[in-house]
């Protein structure tokens, strides 16, 4: 996966996210929501395009990084989770 800063304004950041399919930078849109701002993931093309995550608000890199620290902190419950199950 590699990152590339598109557009980057006072209330606005567009992210591109290479190599990857929707799924992740969806989760990374809808969790920043939780923080206060808005946030969406366009594609234009299927086929041709990488993935965009729009962020807007008062402070969108912000929200963007605790959407982060929040997505990580859910995979890791996730995986103690996932390995409690297992044993079972």
């Amino acid at each position: 996966m590699n990152i590339e800063v598109l557009e980057k304004d006072k209330g606005k950041l567009k992210i591109e996210v290479k190599g990857i399919g929707n799924t992740f930078p969806q989760l990374i849109a809808d969790s920043v929501w939780d923080e206060g701002a808005q946030g969406a993931m366009i594609r234009e093309h299927p086929f041709m395009e990488d993935p965009k995550v729009i962020v807007t608000g008062s402070n969108p890199k912000k929200a963007l990084e605790n959407a982060a620290i929040k997505i990580e902190e859910f995979c890791d419950e996730f995986q103690e989770e996932f390995k409690r199950a297992l044993k079972k």
